[in-house]
């Protein structure tokens, strides 16, 4: 969607197109870095805004009232500039963990931050019924430690502490959109300022273009470059922010980090006058306003010979050009119910070709993911892709000529993705022009990777095997389908011995994950959904480094996923192994008491009332990528609670 436009009737005509792209099928993505800061004035009706944040509230409310063409709810993504004003309420808002809460209104150094959670806080005391309950827990000698610690706990406190507003912004995922400005800051241990256009003292003429033009803009820093006046509102410590940012990433999964400067100075949009505004519910796609993604995947387990290990490139250039025409003739086929969705799709002809299965050409490869050996097939192999779209699509442009946007085929070769295509490319570009102004991206193919019995996305494999219980109450191990089928054809290996290329995402460091991303996204010219995931133990500052590294890596965006940072995510993947708590980030954070030893009905091999339960994508499933996780709805996308996959998310 565009950004939205700060008026009561901007808003909402906004809300009306979400709500009927979400009634259609679709998933989609906002930008509110348009709308005035809480407490800005609003001239016309004599008053005050209530924010930016509580409009956006608004609008993903609507993900819980609009069911997707008929069937399943919808999904957004809902975003906000790290220079906005109203970036700490965002930022908090969602936060559900009153811990974290009461931590940070005790140890932030910025008083906007504490004050914010604070806010968010809210103190129950025990009634009278419920004090004498817990003081008989207490009185019980027989009451297990953990139930006894708990009651003790509750009664020293007097109550129970809980968020304000438990539903607030729960109907999108919600993302921080960060500037290398703001990077620089952190990286400088700088100052960073928070501000607006200083509607308060506009002109009559200037507030005019205002309200036709800054929704177009939809950037401080290039509106006060033409000119208007800017008002900073607070200048705070960055590093204040990116510790906020990082901390509540780090416990809540929430907010996603978006580097928008990377996305549009990489996007070949800027070719023919557009830019990067928001991104699709899952983030593989950084899109202008109304575009459209169309996405389809192929899978490179099918591109790699099981005997030899050696990568089928001829075949794997024939797939990517049949499945190029295949979707340049989606566009055309595809029925758009706004008119600027259909203008845009059809002007821009933007396809986003991604993958499922990598994890199974690297093990057939003979090659571990995330080692060095690696990274060089994954380079041969998305190079292969990349330019095997790109020739695809200028053969579509001599058949069926370039999409109508591009205007200057001289701009289009030289935006900062195109400068790292070949030469012969380019040049074939200047002479015949292009079908499609992007072609490329790694959504995360949860429902479509799983029912193949691949590996999702570029995402390594979770486990290669997994305990369930049968009905006589004994658990039996299962393997993953590339399991059995290497040992049918190794013989000399047994599921004890497996080479170390079967490596689990959970074995791999965190840093493998990332560099893995940053070398596939140089050949995407959209984005790529991943999820790095880190082990428990591992600390914020830890996270930060790791998103730093993302974001020098010339990544557009990512998402950091510690091992048990959510309270319903204490998890092993065999069935006796004892998950130490000390280990917990929340200890090492929080200084909370938190008992070594694991409470029995926390324990989560598939238990008895889990062996009728059903693998797949709905909400209620076991999650299929890790096979340990219950899949739930959060911010529209049915999500992994174990390993964050994002399964369905509105496309």
């Amino acid at each position: 969607m565009p950004f939205v436009k700060d008026s009561r009737g901007g808003i909402a005509d906004h809300r009306k197109e979400v709500m009927e792209i979400m009634s259609r099928g679709g998933g989609v993505g906002t930008n509110g870095s348009t709308l005035r800061p809480k407490a800005a004035l609003a001239k016309e009706v004599g008053g005050k805004s209530s924010g930016a944040v509580s409009w956006l509230n608004d609008i993903s409310n609507l993900t819980n009232l609009v069911e997707q063409g008929g069937s399943r709810r919808g999904a957004q993504m809902i975003m906000l500039a790290d220079w906005h004003p109203d970036i700490i309420e965002f930022i908090i808002s969602k936060m559900q963990n009153p811990r974290v809460l009461k931590w940070l209104t005790e140890n932030s150094k910025d008083e906007i931050v504490r004050e914010q959670a604070n806010r968010k806080l809210k103190f129950t005391p025990l009634s009278r019924i419920e004090k004498e309950m817990y003081e008989s827990v207490l009185e019980n000698k027989n009451s297990p430690e953990n139930v006894a610690d708990y009651a003790r706990e509750i009664l020293i406190s007097g109550g129970k502490l809980e968020v304000q507003q438990p539903e607030f912004l729960n109907g999108a995922n919600i993302s921080v959109t960060l500037t290398k400005e703001f990077m620089q800051a952190v990286k400088d241990d700088g100052p960073f300022d928070l501000r607006f256009p200083d509607l308060e003292n506009y002109t009559k003429e200037q507030k005019a273009d205002y309200d036709l033009k800054w929704h177009e803009i939809g950037d401080v820093r290039e509106w006060e470059a033409m000119g208007y006046p800017i008002k900073v509102y607070r200048t705070v410590r960055a590093r204040d922010i990116w510790d906020l940012i990082c901390f509540c990433a780090t416990y809540s999964a929430e907010p996603g980090i978006f580097f928008i400067d990377n996305a549009n100075e990489m996007t070949n949009a800027r070719a023919y006058g557009q830019k990067v505004v928001a991104t699709n519910p899952c983030g593989e796609q950084p899109l202008a306003p109304y575009s459209v993604c169309n996405l389809a995947a192929i899978n490179l387990a099918n591109f790699v010979d099981k005997k030899s290990g050696a990568i089928l490139f001829e075949r794997l250039q024939e797939s990517v050009r049949l499945t190029v025409r295949m979707q340049d003739n989606v566009i055309d086929d595809t029925p758009y119910f706004l008119e600027a969705n259909r203008h845009q799709a059809l002007g821009e002809r933007r396809v986003g070709l991604g993958i499922m299965g990598l994890h199974d050409l690297l093990i057939w490869a003979r090659k571990r993911y995330g080692s060095k050996e690696s990274l060089e097939t994954i380079n041969a192999v998305f190079k292969c892709i990349a330019e095997s779209a790109y020739r695809a699509s200028i053969d579509l442009a001599k058949e069926k000529g370039s999409f109508p946007f591009l205007e200057d085929p001289a701009k289009f070769i030289n935006t900062g993705y195109m400068k790292n295509m070949s030469e012969s490319i380019r040049q074939d570009i200047l002479k015949y022009g292009i079908r499609n102004s992007h072609l490329l991206t790694i959504a995360p193919t949860g429902s479509t990777g799983t029912m193949v019995g691949v590996s999702t996305g570029l995402e390594p494999y979770f486990s290669f095997s997994y305990f369930r219980s049968g009905r006589l109450g004994k658990f039996f191990e299962v393997n993953a389908k590339i399991v059995e089928e290497w040992l049918e054809l190794n013989p000399g290996y047994s599921r004890q011995t497996l080479p170390d290329y079967f490596v689990s995402a959970m074995a791999l460091t965190p840093e493998e994950h990332a560099d893995t991303q940053c070398a596939i996204q140089r050949w995407i010219d959209s984005s790529i959904s991943k999820t790095v995931n880190a082990p428990r133990g591992f600390t914020v500052r830890q996270v930060q480094k790791i998103y730093e590294r993302l974001y020098d890596g010339g990544a557009k965006g990512g998402t950091v996923y510690v091992d048990g940072s959510r309270d319903s995510q204490v998890l092993t993947l065999s069935n006796d192994e004892e998950s130490n708590w000390a280990q917990m980030d929340l200890v090492r954070d929080f200084g909370i008491n938190v008992k070594e030893k694991q409470p029995e009905e926390k324990k989560t091999v598939l238990r008895g009332d889990r062996q009728d339960r059903n693998i797949g994508v709905e909400v209620g499933d076991i999650c299929p990528i890790c096979l340990e996780g219950v899949v739930e709805e959060i911010g529209g996308c049915n999500t992994c609670t174990n390993c964050n996959a994002q399964l369905k998310c509105g496309l």
